[in-house]
């Protein structure tokens, strides 16, 4: 079930992240946590209240997500009683995990996401994950390795399609390498999907910030 990809819609999604979070992202889909603008701060030296998150990402929510958002005071306590009952739970382990990295514990949300592969040694939620963990402590050679992992696994996996493109356009400036992830990406969402029109945006930025060609419609369909 970790590595099972939930098609949640995108009204569930926005509910996940809340509507501070969609008005901070202008332009770029939301995904199971807060930002993760602040993990670019770190990395280029941006000032500025942004939110950190555990991972950019599509509306496409992964598995394990569902239970991450408002929980009361304590949204790690469901996760910790499924946990008591059953430690090899993987949704609940990916769950704790979320919130730890939500909340910036990143040693805590590590080792939780190492456990998952400890049970399910190829889970490209958690592997994406790490990544994102990496990245929070400025480690951009190792967040992009693990994003190239999670593929590897599972070349459509959207989250981490879409945590490697936006690496690679915004911290690396690399826009040749974000734009053909990108094109990667919208031939798993779609074209004409929320997703895959924010995709779009993305690629024209990074071909003006290039100096290349306008965009062109891309042609890919849902899956």
């Amino acid at each position: 079930m970790g590595q099972k990809q939930r098609n949640a819609p995108v009204e569930v999604a926005k509910k996940q992240v809340g509507n501070e979070v969609r008005r901070l992202l202008v332009g770029r889909p939301t995904v199971t946590g807060v930002v993760w603008l602040l993990a670019i701060a770190m990395v280029v030296g941006i000032a500025g209240g942004y939110i950190a998150y555990r991972a950019m990402g599509p509306a496409t929510a992964p598995a394990g997500s569902s239970g991450t958002g408002s929980q009361g005071s304590d949204p790690a306590a469901p996760w910790r009683a499924r946990l008591l009952q059953n430690p090899k739970d993987v949704e609940a382990t990916l769950g704790l995990a979320h919130v730890q990295l939500d909340q910036q514990q990143l040693d805590a949300a590590e080792s939780l996401y190492q456990q998952v592969l400890g049970l399910e040694s190829k889970n490209v939620e958690a592997i994406t994950h790490l990544g994102t963990v990496v990245l929070n402590r400025g480690q951009v050679d190792a967040a992009l390795a693990r994003y190239n992992e999670a593929l590897a696994i599972n070349p459509r996996y959207v989250h981490a399609l879409w945590d490697k493109a936006n690496l690679l356009q915004q911290v690396k400036k690399d826009y040749a390498g974000a734009i053909r992830v990108w094109e990667a990406f919208i031939q798993v969402v779609g074209a004409e999907s929320q997703d895959g029109k924010m995709a779009q945006n993305q690629i024209a930025e990074a071909k003006k910030a290039r100096g290349g060609p306008p965009l062109e419609k891309p042609s890919g369909g849902k899956s």
